[in-house]
């Protein structure tokens, strides 16, 4: 099929898939873009027990893990980490929560029937994510960086990719703004994160 050449296996020997696609980021000469090879990994200590694909509800249920991406105007992007699943530390203040900056998209990570992990298109994810970025003047970032970001978390946590028609582990990346000032204007710090659900049938009658 014409689009089979888009998604993105993950096999045993976790290759990679090279992106055809030049994305958008804005990141000036003394700023640090993003860099998968600089990913961090703090793993926990005893993982959650999963959940009976029979029993998933849509956004209930998320897995160990999380990645984090922290953005300030005068350092650009800091490593990438991969880290355990929970709140973000936030300032009362953030703009997030006053003015609504933010933006996110929604992709799945599924199971063949070989059982490789597979993702379907997700570059146009982080195009139109980055497209967003820039409506709300939130920094734009390098997209196959983040997918390579996004991949490593998948090989973390694979497990928790459930098998069977309709069943996947939905990935929610997020950019926030983490301007710590009241008043609308350009921000000056963001956090990028991706957290992941594993659902079934978004409709319980398929």
């Amino acid at each position: 099929m014409a689009y089979a050449t888009r998604l993105f296996r993950l096999p045993p020997a976790y290759r990679t898939a090279t992106l055809g696609l030049r994305l958008l980021h804005v990141t000036s000469p003394a700023q640090q873009g993003i860099q998968a090879a600089q990913l961090q990994k703090t793993l926990v200590a005893q993982r959650k027990p999963l959940v009976a694909k029979e029993n998933l509800v849509f956004g209930h249920t998320f897995t160990d893990h999380m990645l984090s991406i922290d953005w300030t105007a005068k350092g650009g992007w800091e490593r990438p980490q991969i880290q355990p699943y929970g709140p973000l530390q936030i300032d009362p203040c953030c703009a997030v929560l006053h003015y609504a900056l933010e933006c996110f998209e929604g992709l799945k990570a599924y199971r063949d029937a070989q059982g490789h992990v597979r993702l379907f298109r997700p570059d146009k994810n982080m195009e139109r994510m980055n497209n967003s970025a820039e409506r709300l003047h939130l920094p734009q970032f390098d997209g196959a960086q983040v997918l390579e970001c996004i991949k490593e978390l998948l090989r973390i946590e694979k497990r928790w990719v459930p098998e069977g028609r309709g069943y996947s582990l939905y990935l929610r990346p997020t950019l926030i703004s983490t301007e710590n000032t009241l008043g609308v204007h350009r921000s000056n710090s963001a956090k990028l994160f991706v957290i992941a659900s594993p659902c079934g049938p978004y409709f319980p009658t398929g």
